[in-house]
C-alpha cells in the first residue's frame, strides 16, 4: 500500500533530520524568501516548462510548507494527516501512469525553489526520478564581480544557447570550454541532436563517476566531466564501452582529487634545494655509476632551423649534454605542430625507452597529459604555466620580471607615449608579462599607453601592422631563429622600413634544465611529490634562480643602463616587488589597493589588462584554430595564495 511507501519515506525524513541537528545544520527545507531579498533581484524570465534535474532543487519559495519536509524533501508529517494521504495518492498515480502536471518553480543561481508541487518532487525524489516537468521563473541576481556572479551569467547565456540546465562549473570559462568541445561557438544555438548528444555523454560519464565515489569530492561532476575531455577528447565518447569509460575514470581519478582541493597548484618558484647527498655525487663526472644514465627525449613543434623557439630549447638540450656528459642519453623528435595527432610522437618516446620526455611547447600539453595519464611510469614535463593537473609537471621562465624592465627601457625612450606590444596566447602568464611591461613604461613615462596586438588571432593582417603606425617602439616575440635573421625580437624600435635593436629577454633553457635534471638525479622530484601529494606541481623560475636576464644594447643611454641594473638586483634578491600598489584595470576596476600585495599566484592567474594598456583579452571564439587546444587547457589555477608566498623563499 502507499501508506507503507508514506511511512518508508518518513522514516528516511526523520533519520536525515536527525543527523542535520547533529552536525548543526537546518533540518528543513531552505526557503528561497527567507536568504534572498527582493533588492538582491533585477528581474524576473520566464522560461516556460522545463525538464529540470531533480537533484537541482534545493528547496521551497515559501516558508508556507518548509517544515513539513527535511531538507532532503523526504515527509516529516505523520501518517494520519491529509498530507500524508495526499503524498500516498500521488505516490499511486506515479506508480500507476506517471506524475504529468508540472510544477511551478523559480530558479536562482542554477537552482530550483518550489512554489507548487512539493509533494510532487518530494515522491519523485523517493523513487529516485532523474527529472521532473516544471513551468520555470528565473530570479536574475544583480551582477558583481564575484566569481559566483560571473560563472552564473555565464550559465545564462549558456542557458539561452542550449536550453540546457544540468551542468555546473566552478570555474569561469567552463562552459565556453564545453562548447569548445562539441565544435559549438560561444552563444550559437545548438540544434537537438547535439544537445541529445551532450545529455547522453555527460549521462553516461555522471553514471560511472558517481558509481566510482564521485559524490565523496568537493568538485561538481561538470568539473570532472571536463578534465575527462581535457584528457582523453569528446570525439571518441560515445564509442566507449562503459568498462573502457569506467578504466579511463579510475586512471584519472588523481586528477578530480587534485581539483577538488582549495590549493589544487604549487608555484615552485625557486628550485628545490638539493638533499644532502655527497659533492661527488653532485658532480657528474665523479659520480660515476652511482646513478643509471638516464634517457630523455625532447619533443619540438618545428625544428631549430625553422623556429626560434625550438632553436632557444634545442640549445638547452646541448647544455645538458655538456654539464652531464655520459650519465644521461638525449633524443629529439621534430614537426609536433604538424601532427594530426601528437600523442603519437609522445608513445613513439615512451616506446623508445625514455625516462623524462620534455614536451617544449604549451600546444601540446594535451597530449603530454593523456600520455602521462597513460604512463605513470614516466616523467614528463610541458613547457607552459597553465596546469592544474597531478600527471605532470609545468615548467616556465618567470618572464613578467624581464619585461618590467623592458618597460621601463621602453618608457624611458618612447616620447609619444604609445608603445606596440605583440602578445601570443591569452593564457596564464601572459596578462601578468603584458601588465608587467606597462608598470614598468608607467615607471618611467607615466603618461605612456600600451597598444596590444595578439598574434593568435583570426586574422590575414600580422599582428605588427595592426598597431598604430606611429608607434615606434615595440616589444615583439623573445627568440629569433640565426638563420633567418629578424630584427623583429624583443623591445626594438621602428624607423620607417629599418628596425634598431633595444634589449631582449633571454630564457638559459639549459640552466633549467640541468636544475630539473639533477633535482631527479638528488632525489630533490620525491621530495617535491612528497610535500605536495595530489597537487599540481609548476616550476615557474625566473631570475633569482639565474634562468632569465635582460640583454640591452650597447647604444643604450648609460643612465637607462644603471637604473635597469639596480632594478635587475632588487628584483633578484626580492626586495622589489612591481605589482604591490595600487592596479586598476583598463575598464575601471579596482584589482588591487595601494595597501595590499600581490601574490604569486595572483599574478601567474591575472585575466586582466592594465588601465594604460589598450586592447581586450581575446575570447575563444576570437582565436586560431590551432591555438584553441593549448588555451582551453589552461585550467583554474586557484589555491591557497599566502601559502605559496610563505613557501618560495623569494
Amino acid at each position: 500500500m502507499a501508506i507503507e511507501d508514506y511511512s518508508a519515506a518518513r522514516k528516511i525524513a526523520q533519520r536525515v533530520s536527525r543527523a542535520a541537528v547533529a552536525n548543526g545544520e537546518y533540518p528543513y527545507l531552505p526557503a528561497l524568501d527567507e536568504f534572498v531579498s527582493r533588492e538582491e533581484i533585477c528581474g524576473e524570465q520566464p522560461l516556460g516548462i522545463v525538464d529540470i534535474p531533480i537533484a537541482k532543487i534545493a528547496g521551497t519559495k515559501t516558508s508556507g510548507r518548509k517544515n513539513s519536509f527535511a531538507n532532503n524533501f523526504m515527509p516529516l508529517l505523520a501518517e494520519t494527516t491529509e498530507f500524508a494521504l495526499k503524498w500516498s495518492n500521488l505516490y499511486e498515480a506515479q506508480m500507476e501512469e506517471g506524475i504529468r502536471d508540472p510544477i511551478l518553480a523559480y530558479e536562482y543561481m542554477t537552482r530550483y525553489y518550489v512554489q507548487e508541487g512539493n509533494k510532487r518532487v518530494s515522491v519523485l525524489k523517493y523513487v529516485e526520478a532523474a527529472s521532473i516537468t516544471a513551468n520555470v521563473i528565473r530570479l536574475l541576481p544583480k551582477k558583481t564581480d564575484e566569481l559566483e556572479s560571473r560563472i552564473y551569467y555565464e550559465y545564462v547565456d549558456f542557458y539561452e544557447a542550449s536550453k540546457l540546465c544540468f551542468l555546473d562549473f566552478s570555474t569561469l570559462g567552463a562552459y565556453e570550454e564545453l562548447c569548445s568541445f562539441y565544435g559549438k561557438a560561444w552563444k550559437q544555438p545548438w540544434e537537438s541532436d547535439e544537445k541529445q548528444q551532450l545529455s547522453s555523454d555527460f549521462s553516461r560519464f555522471e553514471k560511472l563517476f558517481l558509481e566510482h565515489g564521485g559524490d565523496r569530492l568537493k568538485v561538481t561532476t561538470g568539473d570532472a566531466f571536463l578534465v575527462y575531455l581535457r584528457v582523453y577528447g569528446r570525439k571518441e565518447l560515445p564509442f566507449r564501452s562503459d568498462d573502457e569509460l569506467r578504466n579511463e575514470i579510475a586512471r584519472i581519478w588523481r586528477e578530480f582529487m587534485t581539483q577538488q582541493q582549495d590549493r589544487s597548484m604549487k608555484l615552485m618558484l625557486v628550485p628545490t634545494e638539493q638533499p644532502n647527498v655527497s659533492l661527488i655525487k653532485r658532480i657528474p663526472f665523479l659520480s660515476g655509476s652511482t646513478h643509471k644514465k638516464l634517457r630523455i627525449a625532447f619533443i619540438y613543434g618545428k625544428t631549430p632551423q625553422t623556429s626560434a623557439w625550438t632553436y632557444a630549447h634545442e640549445l638547452g638540450r646541448m647544455h645538458i649534454e655538456e654539464v652531464f656528459g655520459d650519465q644521461i642519453e638525449t633524443s629529439t623528435y621534430y614537426h609536433a605542430e604538424y601532427l594530426f595527432s601528437p600523442m603519437d610522437i609522445l608513445e613513439q618516446a615512451i616506446e623508445d625507452g625514455h625516462q623524462i620526455i620534455f614536451t617544449t611547447i604549451p600546444y601540446l600539453s594535451a597530449a603530454s597529459l593523456k600520455a602521462a595519464v597513460a604512463h605513470p611510469e614516466v616523467k614528463i614535463l610541458n613547457c607552459s604555466t597553465n596546469s592544474t593537473y597531478n600527471s605532470i609537471r609545468t615548467y616556465y621562465c618567470r618572464m613578467y620580471e624581464t619585461k618590467f624592465l623592458l618597460g621601463l627601457i621602453a618608457g624611458s625612450l618612447s616620447g609619444e607615449d604609445r608603445i606596440g606590444y605583440i602578445a601570443d596566447y591569452p593564457i596564464f602568464s601572459t596578462m601578468s608579462n603584458i601588465n608587467a611591461f606597462a608598470l614598468g613604461a608607467k615607471m618611467t613615462n607615466p603618461k605612456a599607453k600600451i597598444q596590444v596586438a595578439w598574434s593568435s588571432l583570426k586574422s590575414d593582417v600580422p599582428p605588427q601592422e595592426r598597431l598604430d603606425s606611429s608607434i615606434r617602439y615595440i616589444s615583439d616575440k623573445d627568440f629569433i631563429v640565426p638563420q633567418h635573421p629578424d630584427r623583429r625580437f624583443g623591445l626594438y624600435e621602428r624607423v620607417g622600413e629599418e628596425l634598431h635593436s633595444i634589449a631582449t629577454t633571454v630564457c638559459h633553457w639549459g640552466k633549467f634544465y640541468e636544475q630539473i635534471i639533477q633535482g631527479i638525479r638528488n632525489d630533490a622530484w620525491k621530495t617535491d611529490t612528497n610535500e605536495n601529494k595530489n597537487r599540481a606541481i609548476n616550476y615557474w623560475w625566473g631570475m633569482s634562480a639565474g634562468v632569465t636576464e635582460l640583454i640591452c644594447s650597447n647604444k643604450l643611454p648609460s643612465e637607462t643602463r644603471r637604473l635597469v641594473s639596480v632594478m635587475s638586483e632588487l628584483i633578484k634578491q626580492g626586495r622589489f616587488k612591481l605589482f604591490d600598489t595600487e592596479l586598476r584595470d583598463n575598464e575601471g576596476n579596482i584589482q588591487q589597493r595601494a595597501d595590499e600585495r600581490m601574490s604569486y599566484n595572483q599574478i601567474v592567474k591575472m585575466d586582466w589588462l592594465l588601465d594604460n594598456v589598450e586592447g581586450s583579452v581575446p575570447s575563444f571564439s576570437d582565436l586560431k584554430e590551432d591555438a584553441l587546444p593549448l588555451v582551453l587547457l589552461q585550467g583554474d589555477l586557484a589555491q591557497d595564495e599566502a601559502e605559496n608566498d610563505r613557501e618560495s623563499g623569494v
